[in-house]
C-alpha cells in the first residue's frame, strides 16, 4: 500500500484520491489482514509540509508498525540534486 502527499496536498491511496477519514478507514483495513502489509509513504518533494506533517500524525497513530518511506535515496547525499549523475 502505497500513500502519496502531492504539491496540491491531496492524499492518494494506491493513486485513489481519499481525505484524511478514508485515510484512517483505509490503515484499519490493513491491520485485519493475518499478515500486516507494508505502507509505503512517499510524499511529493513540493507537498505542503502541514499536509505530510498531518499524513504522518495519522499513520502513527493508526497503530501501524509496517512502515517506509519511498524516494529518500534521490537525498541520499548532500549538495547534489535528485536524479543528478555522481561525479
Amino acid at each position: 500500500n502505497k500513500i502519496v502527499v502531492t504539491p496540491a496536498g491531496e492524499i492518494l491511496w494506491n493513486g485513489q484520491a481519499l481525505n484524511q477519514n478514508g485515510l484512517v478507514y483505509q490503515l484499519q483495513q490493513t491491520l485485519k489482514y493475518p499478515v500486516e502489509p507494508e505502507l509505503q509513504y512517499q510524499p511529493d518533494p513540493q507537498a505542503p509540509y502541514d499536509a505530510a506533517a498531518k499524513v504522518l500524525q495519522i499513520i502513527k497513530s493508526s497503530n501501524v508498525t509496517k512502515f517506509g518511506f519511498v524516494g529518500n535515496e534521490g537525498f541520499s547525499e548532500f549538495n547534489r540534486a535528485p536524479n543528478s549523475q555522481k561525479p
